[in-house]
């Protein structure tokens, strides 16, 4: 006897949005709708090598971020570029964003509290310098909103994800074609050396959505900040030490309003993001203007610093404030210096 299985429409809509090489790119959201079909089939068998075959292309959340790995790998290869390795603490603050959005359902490079990639990433204990990729795609009629059409979506950490969702991902993000490409600038930038990738799953019945996050890290050193929080008039430090053959190029102080918790609707409405517009102060080695606040010492073929912050109260005004550290590569083949770490902190 045949079996007939009942034909369903699901809405499919998949968003992607990312920040583009050295820091700007237009925020990417492509909207597709597909329809998902059931199965009529008359042999038993064949539904059950059907259900062998889905069973073996689907991966735990864990494996699922490896095979994303691999895959950035593959397409930085084949343009000739070093591999990246797994990162820890870039995966954590990835976790936390992707949940978030899977979860409320919206995307963006900001969080509900107004947050940006660079405070995430320092907030877990981010040493280096990060860039985000982001997408999320939704299947199902639920709508967004919190508790709206009667309950949550929930995360489901022992989900499994296709394969095919997997590299769908990728492809979406480095078959992107230019001047809209920052997706895959951002993978295939050379600077890269670390990822780590937030996957997520949320579900709700029949509705489910996936969201996951790239975090690209570039890892030349060590980079750390006193406090995350001071008053002004007080004092905090950053203080680092780079890999060998890196020379402290300078310390760019920036200065952006603090964050606010923002709604779904505004997350949705944001695009790239970048630094704060407003710059405070640049600290160059050697610079009469920077000597009482910076210091190079070397150890063991290593050049630390120390650069010291004075949140002087007729100076400064209450905000976020970041740090990004610029290093000098001693390849003369580059002409660019290198960014090596960004360190946000609260003023009040």
């Amino acid at each position: 006897m045949a079996i007939l299985r009942t034909l369903r429409l699901d809405l499919l809509m998949v968003r992607s949005s990312n920040n583009c090489r050295r820091f700007f790119a237009p925020l990417v959201a492509i909207f597709l709708i597909a329809q998902c079909a059931g199965l009529l089939s008359s042999l038993p068998c064949f539904a059950k090598q059907r259900s062998l075959a889905q069973a073996e292309s689907e991966l735990s959340i864990a494996d699922a971020k490896q095979y994303m790995i691999s895959l950035i790998n593959r397409d930085r290869k084949s343009a000739g570029l070093k591999e990246v390795t797994s990162d820890e603490i870039a995966e954590r603050a990835g976790n936390l964003h992707s949940d978030e959005m899977a979860k409320l359902g919206y995307l963006s490079h900001w969080d509900r509290l107004g947050r940006k990639p660079d405070q995430r990433y320092c907030s877990v204990g981010g040493t280096g310098f990060v860039m985000e990729n982001g997408h999320i795609e939704f299947s199902g009629f639920s709508s967004n909103g919190e508790g709206e059409g009667g309950g949550e979506f929930t995360l489901d950490a022992d989900a499994r994800v296709s394969r095919k969702t997997i590299e769908g991902i990728e492809a979406g993000f480095i078959n992107e074609q230019p001047p809209n490409d920052g997706h895959r600038r951002n993978i295939l930038d050379p600077d890269h050396t670390k990822v780590g990738i937030g996957l997520s799953i949320a579900k709700k019945g029949d509705s489910l959505r996936i969201a996951c996050v790239q975090e690209f890290v570039h890892d030349y050193g060590k980079v750390e900040i006193s406090a995350q929080s001071v008053n002004v008039g007080e004092s905090f430090v950053v203080k680092g030490s780079l890999d060998p053959g890196l020379t402290l190029q300078s310390v760019d102080l920036f200065r952006d309003e603090f964050p606010q918790p923002m709604t779904l609707k505004e997350l949705d409405e944001t695009h790239s993001y970048g630094p704060p517009q407003v710059r405070i102060n640049t600290y160059f080695p050697g610079a009469p203007a920077a000597a009482d606040a910076l210091t190079i010492s070397e150890n063991a073929g290593r050049q630390e610093f120390s650069c010291r912050f004075d949140t002087d109260k007729a100076l400064w005004k209450p905000g976020l404030y970041y740090v990004y550290v610029w290093a000098r590569p001693l390849d003369p083949n580059r002409k660019n210096n290198l960014v090596v770490a960004s360190k946000t902190i609260e003023v009040r």
